[in-house]
């Protein structure tokens, strides 16, 4: 009779972990609440190598002077004020809702956010969404942002 490491053996694949593929980009966290409950996250995610170097950019609808990544108000402008989809909060403006961004360099990964996003919740979620993860990334750094860049409702 065969047990569970005889069926590991025979697939080795099976140890594989799938974890979602390393990704710079923008978000923002939305929700109405002064402590974010009932939040959601609306990603604008690129799979890009340690390096942040995106892995198919021509099709994507990247809009930032660099043309690597997204400028969130463009692309709230563009794709999020005129989507039926988001009706329930497109009639904001881009720097309502907290917001932050995820840069890729070097193996390592930096999350860019307004101070009301520091939350251990919030940012493994983060984490989440854009797969930084040990298996993907080296390092991954937090830098709050009180800055009027990321201001929001909270501030």
């Amino acid at each position: 009779m065969s047990n569970i490491f005889d069926k590991i053996l025979e697939k080795p694949e099976s140890l594989i972990v799938n974890e979602k593929q390393l990704c710079s980009g923008i978000f923002w966290i939305l929700s109405d609440n002064n402590d974010l409950s009932d939040h959601k996250i609306l990603a604008f995610d690129i799979p890009c190598d340690i390096n942040g170097i995106p892995d198919n950019p021509c099709s994507l609808k990247l809009n930032a002077k660099s043309g690597i990544t997204y400028n969130h108000k463009k692309t709230w402008d563009n794709e999020i004020k005129t989507n039926n989809e988001h009706r329930s909060y497109n009639k904001k403006d881009y720097d309502y809702y907290p917001r932050g961004r995820i840069h890729v360099t070097n193996n390592k990964a930096i999350i860019y956010i307004n101070p009301s996003i520091n939350q251990p919740k919030l940012i493994n979620e983060i984490k989440q969404v854009f797969g930084l993860s040990v298996y993907n990334i080296a390092e991954v750094e937090v830098k709050i942002d009180g800055s009027s860049h990321y201001r929001c409702f909270l501030d």
